[in-house]
């Protein structure tokens, strides 16, 4: 259960990471991509919106645009899952079947109504999290081949 506790953590942190990265192809300064995404902006939600509108201004395509906004939006549509599993309270219990006693693990929701705590359901969100950020690594690179190519001279 820690384990993937933490996976769904380290994937939503690398998610903020890949937005300052395109961010500061999009706006050619990493300082104020950073800025934006870790200072300027508090909640998940937040920060998909600001990385939104300084996209939506951006000197990228509109397909590269599209593409980018596409991945915000399916994240976004995944904060609250996040939200209830990393911030979701934990209860254990005991289940009495008989003469077997077997440890319960709950979840206990916003009214106070404890769930039993679903290993799938955050098995699949450590995969749609992770297929997201696979796709916006993609596009990443791309971006960055596309608008901050090599210069052989570095080399």
């Amino acid at each position: 259960m820690l384990e993937l506790y933490g996976k769904v953590s380290v994937r939503w942190a690398a998610l903020d990471l890949l937005l300052v990265g395109v961010l500061s192809i999009a706006l050619e300064n990493r300082p104020a991509a950073h800025d934006l995404i870790f200072n300027a902006a508090g909640s998940g939600k937040t920060r998909l919106d600001a990385f939104n509108r300084a996209i939506g201004a951006s000197r990228f395509t509109r397909e590269e645009r599209a593409a980018s906004l596409e991945l915000t939006r399916k994240a976004a549509d995944l904060l609250s899952a996040r939200n209830e599993i990393i911030h979701a309270p934990l209860v254990i219990g005991l289940s009495i079947d008989g003469s077997k006693i077997t440890p319960t693990l709950n979840k206990l929701g916003r009214q106070g109504k404890e769930q039993p705590l679903a290993v799938s359901k955050i098995e699949k969100h450590v995969k749609a999290i992770g297929d997201i950020l696979s796709k916006l690594e993609r596009l990443a690179e791309s971006l960055d081949l596309k608008y901050d190519p090599i210069d052989p001279d570095d080399l």
